[in-house]
């Protein structure tokens, strides 16, 4: 792109190039990456790729947030930091995965001009590749691995913090609702109840501060707080908790499979209460 001015790109990977045989380049990221747990055991609804499902929402969302990092950035005042972000010069086009080899190497997704005549798509992705593969012999600089703007507080949680619950929104909005358990959509008192389950979580993570674990949401880093509804034993739900000054907001509650997809933007899963999802 030297020499051009910044084109703004489209943030969807289909959109952005032709991609042929998507679902094997998925299986060769998986075997390449470092071994990990890439679908959910008893998945809510089936699922379209049955065997890397939890990778291919994990790289689309990579490339939409890197591509929309990089048309935030005004290329022509450093060059070479917007190439970090989202590698464009010329023929070659690359961005980095996030995810590494079982040798500790960075992955990264390729893509050359496209010359095929039976698309009108710019760009043709070749696959997943480390840096020492032929597609990568002219990416210089690398594409550094994405990042979250972190909150003032870091990635530390602080169980004395108070969590203040946006009940209204959970039980009122049609989406959140849903995500509730069917056996307590009914209950008279689901508000006591949401709050009541809202303390216990807050007070089990005073002494197993584990139990929340970050999230990346829209660019930025939220907590997860595992909610038992129904049996004090047995993960239901997560509530999303928004650090403010010197309190949480607890806005949203999120399905545990929506709780593991976010979680998973941050790093690998080590919580018990997602990891039982996974196969």
């Amino acid at each position: 792109m030297e020499g051009d001015l910044q084109m703004t790109l489209l943030p969807d990977l289909f959109e952005f190039a032709y991609v042929p045989n998507w679902f094997d380049h998925l299986s060769t990221l998986a075997e390449m990456a470092m071994p990990e747990s890439w679908r959910f055991t008893y998945p809510l609804l089936p699922p379209k790729n049955p065997d890397t499902p939890i990778l291919e929402k994990y790289i689309n969302y990579v490339f939409k947030k890197q591509v929309i990092d990089f048309n935030n950035f005004s290329y022509e005042s450093n060059p070479e930091y917007a190439d970090r972000i989202f590698y464009l010069r010329n023929e070659k086009a690359c961005f980095n995965t996030g995810l590494y080899t079982k040798n500790y190497k960075s992955i990264y997704g390729c893509f050359t001009r496209n010359k095929r005549k039976d698309t009108l798509l710019d760009w043709f992705f070749r696959g997943f590749f480390d840096d020492t593969a032929l597609d990568m012999k002219f990416v210089q600089p690398l594409p550094d691995k994405p990042g979250f703007l972190l909150p003032i507080t870091g990635m530390t949680y602080f169980p004395a913090w108070d969590i203040r619950v946006n009940v209204n929104h959970i039980l009122c909005d049609p989406d959140n609702f849903a995500r509730l358990p069917m056996a307590v959509q009914r209950a008279k008192n689901l508000s006591l109840l949401l709050e009541t389950a809202v303390e216990l979580a807050r007070r089990k993570a005073s002494f197993e501060p584990g139990i929340v674990i970050p999230q990346g949401y829209q660019g930025k880093v939220q907590f997860l707080l595992p909610l038992c509804l129904l049996d004090t034993e047995h993960t239901d739900l997560a509530m999303t908790l928004t650090p403010m000054d010197g309190y949480y907001l607890g806005h949203t509650c999120l399905t545990l499979e929506m709780a593991y997809l976010n979680a998973r933007l941050i790093g690998r899963p080590v919580a018990p209460w997602l990891l039982e999802l996974v196969t």
